[in-house]
């Protein structure tokens, strides 16, 4: 072999060896690079739906907010933090100005605790006390008239009470009111009331004979309670 085509094999050799050592030192360090780009791309990316998953639904609750704090302005109008009773006077002269009666009379009570509802127990579940083993009663049976009366269902169907509502943080406030009208008048304010803003339960309610003066008028006594949440956090 002449000395010409040593020179040409150590040139291709070279070259090779340059081509080499440029693709590991330059090409391939680069190719890693872009690789993992296109993964942090990728993973960017994913990060970037699940975020905008989260705002979506962010939205859709600030949405409802608004809705939420209108029904919570409901609620604590109807159970304000304090007795309010000067607001609650007011609700009434509304209601009888409404229902064309008069209010003669308003007085409240002292604040009570409020005493929670325990459901009555179920009915339904089976008796597991003893038989009776006594003697069959063989008297006469009593031919009394019987009870007719509705059977007390205090409790019956009642819901558990909340944990939240206690005797430290609910107090029921009774309170009295006359209002004088006709007795149609006095039942429609009676209505108006156990409908109000303020919540109420009406425990009695009574009406007066009309007099031979003012026959079409007659004098109404109601008995309730209004409620007071303390602590509204």
């Amino acid at each position: 072999m002449t000395t010409t085509k040593w020179w040409l094999v150590g040139a291709m050799l070279v070259i090779a060896l340059v081509v080499l050592a440029g693709f590991t030192l330059g090409i391939s360090p680069k190719l890693e690079e872009v690789g993992v780009t296109r993964a942090t791309r990728t993973a960017a990316l994913a990060q970037n739906e699940a975020y905008e998953l989260q705002l979506a639904a962010l939205q859709r609750e600030f949405d409802g907010l608004e809705t939420v704090q209108d029904e919570l302005a409901v609620l604590r109008a109807a159970i304000p933090e304090g007795a309010a009773l000067p607001a609650f006077i007011g609700q009434l002269d509304a209601i009888a100005g409404r229902t064309s009666v008069t209010v003669t009379e308003f007085s409240s009570a002292d604040a009570m605790p409020y005493v929670p509802v325990v459901p009555a127990p179920d009915a339904t579940a089976p008796d597991t006390t003893a038989p009776d083993t006594t003697a069959p009663d063989t008297t006469a049976p009593d031919a009394t008239v019987p009870d007719t009366t509705a059977p007390d269902t205090d409790g019956a169907g009642s819901a558990a009470p909340s944990p939240l509502v206690t005797a430290e943080n609910f107090i029921a406030v009774p309170v009295t009111i006359s209002v004088t009208g006709s007795f149609d008048a006095v039942l429609d304010f009676l209505e108006g009331l156990q409908n109000g803003q303020r919540l109420m339960t009406v425990t009695s309610f009574s009406s007066g004979t009309p007099s031979a003066d003012v026959p079409d008028r007659v004098t109404g006594q109601i008995a309730g309670i209004v409620y007071v949440l303390l602590d509204a956090s």
